[in-house]
C-alpha cells in the first residue's frame, strides 16, 4: 500500500505550470473504506513512525522515485528497505497511471498543502478502496514526543506516589524514527547508590486523538496510553491490569534540554 506525491499550483493560461503531481512528500495517513472491521481486525491499518518517512519525489520529465522504510527490530533502526524508479503520466480527470505499482492507474486529488492517492483493491474478493494521505515534506511538522523526558510525578487512582531518588532518574528518549529508549535506575542497597540497569529499546506510534501506542520488541506486547503536552511537560495516562487488579496510572514528565 504505497504510493506518494505533493502540493498545488495556480493554473495559468500564459505560462506553461508543472504537474500539481510535481514535487517531493511524505505519507501521513492511510485510510481504508469498504471493508467490514471484521474482516481487518488482525491488520494494523495505523501507519507506524517508520511508515510514515517514506516519501514520492515527482520530477517534471515524467520520473518518479518512491522510497519505503520499515523498521529492524534486530537491528533497532528504521531502514530503507525499497526504492521504486518508476515513470508516472497525467490521463486527465484526476487520473494519473504510475509505472511500478500493483495498481497503475491512480485517482489523485490536491486538498491546501495533502495530496491524496485513490486506488481500489481486493480483500478475499471483497472490494474496497485505499486513500494513501500525504503532505509536502516541508510541512512535516516533527512530533512533541520527540526528545529526552524525565520523570517528575506519579498518581495512581488519582492518589500520588512518592517516588524515590533512583525512580527520579528515570528517562524516556524519544526518537523521530519511532523508537524510544527507556532508562531506569536500581537502588543499590550496598553503596546505597541509584545504579543505571540495561536501557531498553521501544516502539512508539501517534494513532491520532492524543492516543500513542508503546510497543515492547523483547515480549511483543504493546499498551495503549493517552498522551497530552503543554509547557515543556508530558503527562501519560493509561490503565494496567496486574493480576487482575486494575488501576490507572498516570505519569509526568518534563522535558530534558
Amino acid at each position: 500500500m504505497a504510493i506518494s506525491f505533493n502540493s498545488c499550483s495556480d493554473d495559468n493560461d500564459d505560462v506553461q505550470s508543472p504537474d500539481n503531481i510535481v514535487g517531493k512528500l511524505r505519507v501521513s495517513e492511510l485510510v481504508i473504506v469498504g471493508l467490514d472491521q471484521i474482516l481487518v481486525e488482525n491488520l494494523d491499518l495505523q501507519l507506524n513512525e517508520c511508515e510514515k518517512k517514506m516519501t514520492l519525489e515527482v520530477f517534471e520529465n515524467g520520473t518518479y522515485i518512491e522510497k519505503d522504510y520499515e523498521y529492524n527490530a534486530l537491528l533497532t533502526e528504521c531502514l530503507l528497505y525499497d526504492q521504486v524508479n518508476g515513470t508516472w503520466e497525467n490521463l486527465g480527470n484526476s487520473i494519473y497511471k504510475m509505472s511500478d505499482l500493483d495498481t497503475p492507474n491512480i485517482k489523485v486529488t490536491f486538498e491546501d498543502n495533502k495530496f491524496i492517492a485513490e486506488y481500489t483493491d481486493t480483500y478475499e474478493e471483497i472490494s474496497y478502496t485505499i486513500k494513501m494521505i500525504f503532505i509536502a515534506e516541508e510541512d512535516v511538522v516533527p512530533d512533541p514526543i520527540i526528545g529526552n523526558w524525565k520523570l517528575v510525578q506519579e498518581f495512581e487512582n488519582g492518589v500520588e506516589v512518592e517516588l524515590s531518588t533512583c525512580d527520579l532518574m528515570e528517562t524516556f528518549e524519544f526518537l523521530e524514527d519511532g523508537f524510544f529508549l527507556e532508562t531506569e535506575f536500581e537502588d543499590d542497597e550496598t553503596s546505597n547508590d541509584c545504579i543505571e540497569s540495561e536501557v531498553k529499546t521501544r516502539i512508539w506510534k501517534n494513532i491520532g486523538n492524543s492516543t500513542y501506542i508503546l510497543y515492547k520488541i523483547d515480549d511483543d506486547s504493546e499498551q495503549e496510553v493517552k498522551i497530552t503536552f503543554g509547557n515543556n511537560t508530558m503527562t501519560v495516562e493509561l490503565t494496567i491490569d496486574e493480576e487482575g487488579v486494575v488501576y490507572s496510572a498516570k505519569l509526568i514528565f518534563n522535558r530534558v534540554t
